[in-house]
């Protein structure tokens, strides 16, 4: 009886170990899900909110080794409503992934470079560098988990989307699923020529997108050596990430971060 319960249990699961029934059809899945997933146009699997984290990584795993061989790079999207009406409006601004594709690339290093002089040189008076860079001699906490589709009060996952864009560049998926161009969040062009100088450099590569969260992942945290430099990195791409993410307000607390993780956060309020 045994042997034969758990024959059916393999029998219920998917080729990525997820229960079938936490995998949704498109007609199974919420008015957002399928609207995002009709104006991308991309294959896809969709898990319901009944599935597991674990399940949602284990098939993203899977997706990635496939993808090598196929030709696609998978990125999770979570179900999210302003997501869908920012791609509607894209849509009817002409958005193009063509021509965003075509463009000669920015340097990512300059544009960061830039950014991170407009934010401290626009700084109210009386800013020090030294101040903002700060020293943090608190025990580290790491980013160990992605929290784009994981439900903040449940902690449950929410309605999430495995993509499978078309494209082995993880600089260029970005573009492929637009979300920048609004206050201090980057247009698509400049957020892809970031992207693809990180990924030169780090090896970072993004897993996440909603409207205003990107997670990337790296095959190693970065040297504690140059952990700073990759702080300011991260303040020039979305200031939050040190006035609303660290309890210190200092470059120093990010570093700290950033050499003892394998994942990076990004927020845009």
């Amino acid at each position: 009886m045994f042997d034969k319960w758990k024959r059916n249990e393999k029998e219920n699961l998917t080729d990525s170990g997820v229960q079938e029934s936490n995998i949704l059809t498109l007609e199974q899945a919420n008015q957002v899900t399928q609207s995002i997933i009709k104006q991308l146009g991309y294959p896809y699997q969709i898990f319901s909110s009944k599935a597991s984290y674990e399940e949602v990584m284990n098939a993203y795993e899977q997706a990635a080794l496939q993808g090598q061989q196929e030709g696609f790079t998978p990125l999770l999207v979570p179900t999210d409503d302003v997501l869908e009406e920012y791609l509607d409006i894209l849509k009817d601004d002409g958005y193009s992934l063509e021509d965003i594709l075509k463009l000669e690339p920015e340097s990512g290093e300059e544009v960061l470079k830039q950014r991170f002089d407009e934010y401290t040189n626009s700084s109210e008076a009386g800013f020090s560098m030294e101040e903002f860079v700060g020293k943090y001699d608190s025990e580290s906490t790491p980013v160990e988990s992605y929290s784009a589709f994981v439900d903040f009060f449940s902690k449950g996952i929410v309605e999430t989307i495995l993509l499978k864009v078309p494209t082995t560049k993880p600089w260029e998926l970005v573009a492929y699923v637009p979300f920048g161009g609004w206050n201090e969040c980057p247009e698509a062009e400049k957020m892809m020529a970031i992207c693809k100088y990180w990924f030169e450099k780090y090896g970072a590569v993004p897993v996440t997108i909603t409207h205003d969260v990107m997670e990337m992942r790296l095959p190693a945290p970065v040297a504690e050596q140059d952990s700073i430099q990759a702080a300011k990195e991260h303040f020039a791409f979305t200031p939050d990430r040190v006035y609303q993410c660290t309890k210190t307000g200092t470059l120093s607390e990010v570093a700290a971060c950033i050499a003892s993780s394998k994942i990076w956060y990004f927020w845009w309020d």
